[in-house]
């Protein structure tokens, strides 16, 4: 049997073998990872041009010795888009964009894995309850100037933490405490920087990587046996009743992707897709798509 082949898409330099292995951890068949890095093989002054000035909407990206750059969100998110559309539908099962920071949607005839779509997604579900949502950025610019456009019309406060700093991350959990939920927003934050952030707040927490490792395990969950274990028994149990295809376009959905981009990574219909995301709503007892995100997100989804 062939093994389940994923792209792996970084925003910065590969390989990165700690977050790699935090997203595949839980596939119980081997899968043949590929990984790049969307400035692998650049030289310094070709990177330096793909720096973010001072007033413009930044990204942080890791290069290949630990060191952590701010990037043009502009700029790195054409060359994704350009990395991402030239994956021919056959060449891989799976795409994975490991990034929260490109808000553009990706040219993608393969099912691909979004971080930023997903992300946001959970955060308009939970925001839209009237909740204030408190946001963790790694870079003080992002937090002072927070640029999310579809989550403007939602009340959030936003502080900036980097990654992996307990004292930091405590710091601005206490100036998030009223919030009713809190993101981590990238996915270069880890399960421990979550839990300092939940220990120190008592609220949800909302994690990037944990959205991005439950939506591979429901895409690929025909390929390979990787029930999404942290999830509540009940919930579980509905997620079991789904076929391997809904359970797909539960993650696409889950994710903000409209029927016809659904149809488009999966070569299906929008037909079809119509039919499946209707009977993933009533399996799963949600009047809503977003309804079906909320509850998600409340079970540990995210």
């Amino acid at each position: 049997m062939s093994k389940t082949r994923i792209l792996f898409v970084t925003i910065g330099q590969s390989p990165r073998p700690g977050l790699l292995a935090a997203l595949t951890e839980s596939l119980a068949k081997p899968a043949k990872i590929t990984e790049i890095g969307l400035l692998d093989g650049l030289s310094g002054s070709e990177i330096e041009d793909l720096q973010a000035k001072p007033d413009e909407p930044a990204v942080t990206a890791r290069l290949a010795g630990g060191v952590w750059l701010s990037l043009s969100r502009r700029k790195i998110g054409n060359r994704a888009n350009a990395k991402v559309a030239a994956v021919g539908g056959g060449d891989f099962d799976l795409v994975v964009l490991m990034s929260t920071g490109i808000f553009r949607d990706l040219e993608s005839t393969c099912p691909t894995v979004n971080a930023q779509r997903a992300l946001e997604s959970a955060v308009i579900s939970v925001a839209a309850q009237s909740d204030t949502v408190g946001m963790i950025y790694p870079l003080a610019q992002q937090a002072l100037a927070p640029d999310i456009p579809s989550i403007s019309l939602f009340e959030t406060v936003s502080r900036h933490a980097a990654h992996s700093n307990t004292d930091q991350l405590k710091k601005a959990a206490r100036a998030l405490k009223d919030c009713s939920y809190v993101v981590l927003n990238s996915v270069g934050y880890t399960e421990d920087d979550r839990r300092a952030v939940s220990e120190t707040t008592g609220r949800p927490v909302i994690l990037p990587r944990r959205i991005v490792t439950n939506s591979i395990r429901l895409i690929l969950s025909s390929l390979v046996s990787a029930p999404v274990a942290e999830l509540s028994g009940e919930l579980r149990a509905k997620l079991e009743d789904l076929t391997n295809r809904e359970r797909q376009v539960l993650s696409l959905v889950c994710e903000g992707l409209t029927n016809k981009e659904i149809a488009r990574q999966l070569s299906i219909s929008h037909k079809t897709v119509e039919i499946h995301r209707s009977n993933v709503l009533r399996k799963m007892g949600a009047p809503s798509s977003g309804a079906l995100i909320r509850q998600m997100v409340q079970a540990g989804f995210a």
